[in-house]
This record gives C-alpha cells, sequence and structure tokens, in this order.
C-alpha cells in the first residue's frame, strides 16, 4: 500500500488491483487515498480478496471501490471488469 502510494507521485495508472490485507497499509485505506488524490480521484479500483461478508463489501464500497471480486474468481471476470471500467 504505501510503495502504491509512492508511485502514484509521477504514475497514473488506467486501472489498480487491490487486495483487502496488503503490508502496511490495506487495500481500504490506499482505496481512499486514491479517491482523496485529485490525480487519482478517477482512477478505476478493482479489490481482489478472500473476504466475502457483506460487511466487507459495504467497507470497500465506502472506500470508494468500483469493483469487488472475491478468490477463488476467473480471468475472463477480471479481464472483463478491467476491460469495461477503463472504457469509461
Amino acid at each position: 500500500g504505501l510503495e502504491a502510494v509512492a508511485l502514484l507521485q509521477n504514475f497514473r495508472p488506467d486501472a489498480m488491483l487491490v487486495d483487502m490485507e496488503m503490508p502496511r497499509m490495506n487495500g481500504l485505506e490506499l482505496t481512499a487515498h486514491v479517491r482523496n488524490a485529485d490525480r487519482t480521484k478517477n482512477t478505476p479500483v478493482i479489490m481482489i480478496t478472500s473476504r466475502s461478508t457483506e460487511k466487507h463489501r459495504q467497507q470497500a464500497k465506502s472506500a470508494g471501490v468500483d469493483v469487488y471480486l472475491t478468490k477463488p474468481f476467473s480471468d475472463e471476470m477480471l479481464i472483463n471488469n478491467v476491460a469495461r471500467l477503463v472504457r469509461r
């Protein structure tokens, strides 16, 4: 998470894939940071996680996650979501 924040200073990705659980800054915190920065606030965020409860889905939605995928997921599902989000 913190490494991503540093990278985002000089790079704006077309989309971001984050996990709920990451070292030093979790995916919710990273997504909130992305949403609060002018240069990345519209960057699509896909969360990939093993957390499947409605509580975690709502936390992700509140943080600004665009798509919430639970493990296991298909490559096709991921690719389709990335394609849809970057075409907006």
